[in-house]
């Protein structure tokens, strides 16, 4: 796979996992990558800003936190001697994708690093 390829993949797995968790964690409260987003000027650990009203009348109940979530995530390339090729994905030691091909193979791995920000759920 050329690293072009590798990259509008890449995007566009993101893309799809971020509109899927906005749906599937509406009811929970979750917004992943959330708009109007006012940035917070100081080192506090992951948080980025809060979410703030559309309104021009900010309303101070409205404010919930953004954080940064962060992914380090190993890629690994394969093309095996019989022509086919493969991606999986190890993320923290652990494997996805199919294995049970013994073929000799060359492995390229890349390593793909990103951050999304996500505002979670609250509490009163």
């Amino acid at each position: 796979m050329e690293l072009k390829d590798f990259i509008k993949e890449a995007i566009k797995d993101i893309s799809e996992a971020i509109t899927e968790s906005n749906s599937e964690l509406q009811d929970h409260g979750v917004i992943v990558n959330p708009r109007r987003v006012e940035l917070e000027k100081n080192d506090k650990s992951n948080l980025l800003g809060y979410i703030v009203s559309p309104s021009k009348n900010p309303d101070p109940n409205f404010l919930r936190p953004v954080h940064i979530l962060s992914f380090d995530i190993s890629v690994m390339a394969t093309t095996k001697q019989n022509g086919k090729e493969g991606i999986g994905v190890n993320v923290a030691g652990i494997k996805l994708g199919k294995e049970n091909d013994k073929a000799s193979s060359n492995d390229t791995a890349s390593r793909l690093s990103f951050s999304i920000p996500i505002a979670l759920p609250v509490s009163e």
